[in-house]
């Protein structure tokens, strides 16, 4: 077989079949809409509670990169979704050694008896996103997968989305029909007279400025009020209007937390909440946590376990830590993962974070 050519970034995705056991067979990359993170690994399916804070660091790369994770490997077929537990297809005795060995030299990697082992982000369109190879060491697979899923994050939040050089015939003659309708349009509405003024608004619950509402809570222990659009959403409000920029914008999404607040006690993404949702409300931001020079007791405890890293996630890490505690739900470390698992630490602070949490459950 002639040697393997890499991949680069941009290219389709090959497809290939896996057999798997009883005559079964396994697509890479799967099929359907949701990207996948495809690895090549010599790593059988972790199983019992050794590899679980592993898993568990798998598991938040895995919501931040929207993708579920399929690894390849003579010693196992399995995939692993951010919220389901793994999915063994194939054990080595039913795993196709001829079917691997033509799947890896398609995506243009070493064998993997040599050591070798690559990563690929593919997006819903079969494209190859990210690739990155590392060297394995003994005993530490899944450490490396997770560091290189941190990495492929990083890149992509970075990366802008490929463009393509060139349109087809029929999206040229599309984009023309769409720009002269257009056209058309605009002339017919430059033509139109002009419609009659408005008449005034009457009395409202909010504000006579029409389009605009003046919204009304108690925020970290005084009453509040800002005019807003309707549509502006409760973590614009904070940081543009009230100047509270502690709650972070991060994904935007509702997937990394950053931006976590309590409203009446309870955490919320505000990024995902209506400023005039919670009119009335009494909202703590991280500003509003620590009694005077006092610190909560779980400020506290990420300072002295060094559980902040760059500090973006932080405010939101805090905040939902300080709801999980009241709510009494979690107590072991691993219900207190299940329970930040919304709250995501690009920098790998997990331990820290959880202990930090173990910590103030004494305190408070």
């Amino acid at each position: 077989m002639p040697k393997a050519q890499p991949l680069v970034v941009g290219s389709p995705a090959p497809c290939i079949d896996i057999g798997g056991r009883a005559g079964s067979v396994l697509s890479l990359p799967p099929r359907g809409a949701r990207p996948t993170v495809l690895v090549f690994l010599d790593e059988a399916p972790p199983d019992g509670r050794a590899g679980r804070p592993h898993l568990d660091a798998i598991r938040a790369e895995l919501r931040g990169l929207g993708a579920m994770l399929v690894v390849a490997s003579a010693r196992g077929l399995w995939t692993f979704r951010p919220d389901d537990e793994i999915e063994v297809f194939a054990s080595p005795p039913d795993v196709d050694g001829r079917d691997l060995e033509r799947a890896q030299h398609a995506y243009g990697i070493a064998p993997l008896h040599e050591g070798g082992g690559a990563l690929f982000v593919i997006d819903e369109a079969a494209t190859i996103r990210f690739a990155h190879e590392f060297r394995e060491a003994e005993g530490r697979a899944l450490p490396l997968l997770a560091g290189a899923l941190s990495i492929a994050g990083e890149a992509l939040a970075t990366r802008p989305a490929p463009s393509r050089a060139s349109f087809s015939r029929r999206e040229v003659v599309v984009g023309a029909l769409v720009a002269g309708l257009t056209l058309a349009f605009l002339d017919a509405c430059a033509r139109r007279p002009p419609p009659p003024a408005p008449a005034a608004p009457g009395p409202g619950p909010f504000s006579t400025t029409v389009g605009e509402a003046d919204v009304t809570f108690i925020v970290n222990g005084a009453p509040r009020t800002v005019r807003v659009d309707p549509r502006v959403t409760l973590l614009d409000a904070l940081r543009e209007r009230l100047g509270l920029t502690g709650s972070k914008k991060g994904c935007d999404m509702g997937q990394c937390g950053a931006c976590t607040v309590l409203v009446d006690g309870r955490r919320i993404n505000s990024c995902l909440t209506l400023a005039v949702a919670v009119a009335g409300a009494t909202i703590v931001t991280i500003e509003g946590l620590a009694q005077g020079d006092t610190l909560h007791p779980l400020q506290t405890a990420f300072v002295e376990l060094d559980a902040q890293q760059c500090g973006y996630c932080t405010p939101g890490q805090i905040l939902s830590g300080v709801a999980l505690l009241r709510e009494g739900h979690a107590r072991t470390d691993a219900e207190v993962r299940e329970q930040m698992s919304g709250n995501i630490c690009r920098c790998g602070a997990y331990p820290h974070i959880v202990a930090a949490i173990q910590r103030a459950r004494k305190a408070v």
